[in-house]
């Protein structure tokens, strides 16, 4: 397993990685960017194509401090090519080695109901669905008919506003945050993606767009009339950090603590989220990047 710079996480673990484009934000995903800049390295000989990874099931077991760990973020558990024979192994590891809390995120929630239909959710197992605008938001009922100990949405990259009032029953917890990446260099793209335009002067890199600005505070007041927790990871760029992540000046750090069991054993919300934003800081010294409120 690997220590990432993705906020809302400890450990990315891949014991698979490719996968295919689904809806619109897989348009430019940063997985299979990753990978195919490194096809024919020893960490990706095949770029994106699909590659099960069964060395990877013995990382969780010896990373000994309980983590949140993104299993698969540069696959989809849910995939086609994904059997479910391996599939039984990945969530046998989930279930055994339950220090961890292990945040599964898919783009199929319709797979996922279908393998779940037979098999238990693992207590440790925490399943979400991507909701990248209002087109997708079909998926959040049929992760709701799983029976999960932690549901969450993964707003991200959030590509177009998103009403959730009322769509968050049976949902602990909301990620939201704006596209980041090489492509958003091309104005078009940011024009028509990015919740971010370029600053002007005395201005940041990048700022929150005005007109899309209420995408992300549309997310944090349905997560506030819900009592869903709310992540706002970042606005978004070129890089994820260069557009800041504050709403109205503050960070959005919520973890689903509400729920009994759901963070991993000797974690509280509060002392992650201020591990977090300590980590954050440390690493806006080190790049010397501007702050955005």
């Amino acid at each position: 397993m690997n220590k990432t710079e993705i906020n809302w996480t400890d450990l990315s673990w891949n014991c698979a990685s490719g996968c295919e484009p689904i809806s619109a934000g897989c348009a430019h995903c940063y997985a299979r960017t990753l990978a195919e800049d490194k096809r024919g390295t020893a960490a990706f000989p095949f770029g994106f194509d699909f590659t099960a990874r069964p060395h990877k099931l013995l990382e969780p077991a010896r990373a000994s401090e309980p983590s949140l760990v993104f299993a698969n973020s540069m696959s989809d558990m849910f995939l086609g090519a994904f059997t479910d024979s391996y599939r039984d192994d990945c969530f046998a590891v989930m279930e055994r080695v339950d220090r961890h809390r292990y945040q599964v995120l898919t783009k199929r929630p319709e797979a996922a109901a279908k393998y779940f239909a037979t098999r238990k959710v693992p207590s440790s197992v925490w399943l979400g669905v991507t909701v990248e605008h209002q087109l997708t938001d079909h998926r959040i009922s049929t992760l709701r008919s799983i029976d999960a100990p932690v549901r969450f949405l993964s707003c991200e990259p959030l590509i177009g506003p998103l009403d959730l009032r009322g769509r968050l029953e049976g949902i602990a917890w909301v990620i939201g945050g704006g596209e980041s990446g090489r492509h958003l260099v091309d104005p078009k793209v940011l024009a028509r993606r990015g919740m971010v335009r370029r600053g002007g002067r005395g201005e940041a890199t990048y700022v929150p767009r005005e007109d899309r600005y209420h995408w992300a505070t549309d997310l944090r007041d349905a997560c506030d009339e819900q009592g869903a927790a709310y992540w706002w990871k970042q606005w978004g760029g070129t890089r994820p950090k260069l557009g800041g992540r504050a709403i109205d000046g503050v960070e959005h750090n919520g973890m689903p603590v509400h729920v009994p069991g759901a963070m991993p054993p000797g974690r509280d919300g509060q002392g992650y989220e201020r591990r977090k934003d300590r980590e954050a800081r440390e690493a806006q010294g080190k790049l010397h990047l501007p702050v955005v409120s």
